[in-house]
């Protein structure tokens, strides 16, 4: 009735869609940094989208099963297997009683989400069982995994989950999944729209075109807080600046030495630094995946492109998750 965890990896914590509407009382929204594998994960294992899953870091942790367990990975390019068979990134497994998933390959991820069938128990506060670390409440003890931790199921499971269990009985995956082509549209691209907004503003023209003319890569320091990337320094003014402003998930600050940080989805609610601007909620997903070394391109767009982006991105998803839900279907009539 639970996971074991034999090796917590780098960084590994429960995650659903955050805690929203906050903010304004000093709660950090919290949440999966990559939404879109999060959802992925879930609706591969027939569970609700907002059914919390482990976010695994770089390094991804060694899992335990203790029961027969509908399970699926979703993130970024990673090998994973289990003693009797090898375990591909967005399709569904059983896991048997006794099987340890390991990962041998993940130079090429940032992140991983583990959703299992029926859900994990966890505490939950605001609404959300994201693991909130600065104030050490949802998740699984408000903390990250560490080894040796057990984490029970909820088994909260449908009729769906049921016929799952049996059509996998035998052959412990299904013959379908998600192709990383149709995900190409999304993840591919190393260009990260930015918006403007009135703190990009402060900024002179030729220091806007030195950070969209230069190229970034994601640094060491980066974390569910925040990625500092390295690159051109951004001359910024500093003087007669707010001692507070508002931030939000995407804002790009720029500290004193001129080196430009993403805030992501723990960020503190307010901030003093310069903002460059915000980057567009399409490209979220994408920047969630992005694993140190890597290479970035900002290019400021307009409100009205970037909202005629958004209606493309989710067309997209649409179409991505109808045909999951088709093939689920087909699934079910096995």
């Amino acid at each position: 009735m639970s996971i074991i965890i034999e090796d917590a990896g780098l960084f590994s914590s429960f995650q659903d869609f955050g805690r929203q509407g906050y903010e304004h009382n000093g709660v950090i929204p919290g949440g999966a940094l990559d939404p879109l594998a999060h959802e992925i994960a879930n609706r591969l294992v027939a569970n609700d989208k907002r059914e919390a899953t482990l976010e695994m870091t770089n390094n991804m942790a060694r899992i335990r099963f203790t029961e027969p367990t509908l399970i699926a990975l979703s993130g970024g390019n990673f090998k994973a297997a289990t003693e009797h068979m090898k375990v591909l990134p967005n399709k569904l497994y059983l896991m048997e009683k006794g099987d340890v998933l390991a990962f041998t390959e993940t130079k090429r991820t940032s992140r991983v989400y583990l959703a299992i069938g029926g859900g994990f128990e966890l505490d939950e506060w605001l609404g959300s069982t994201s693991t909130d670390f600065k104030s050490q409440i949802g998740g699984f003890h408000g903390r990250k995994l560490k080894k040796g931790d057990e984490i029970n199921m909820k088994r909260d499971y449908t009729e769906r989950h049921h016929k799952l269990f049996e059509n996998l009985e035998e052959r412990r995956e299904t013959d379908w999944g998600i192709d990383g082509y149709a995900l190409s549209f999304n993840y591919m691209s190393d260009v990260i729209h930015v918006i403007k907004n009135k703190g990009t503003e402060d900024f002179k023209k030729n220091a806007l075109n030195r950070f969209t003319l230069g190229e970034y890569k994601v640094s060491s320091k980066a974390n569910r807080v925040g990625m500092l990337v390295e690159g051109p320094s951004v001359k910024a003014y500093y003087e007669d600046m707010p001692a507070h402003q508002s931030v939000q998930r995407g804002t790009i600050q720029v500290k004193r030495d001129g080196t430009p940080i993403i805030l992501l989805n723990d960020h503190y609610t307010l901030g003093s630094y310069p903002q460059l601007g915000t980057i567009a909620s399409y490209h979220l997903t994408k920047l969630g995946q992005k694993h140190q070394g890597t290479k970035l391109k900002f290019q400021f767009i307009d409100v009205e492109t970037a909202e005629k982006n958004l209606v493309k991105y989710s067309n997209w998803l649409n179409q991505l998750f109808h045909g999951i839900e088709y093939r689920m279907q087909l699934e079910m009539l096995k």
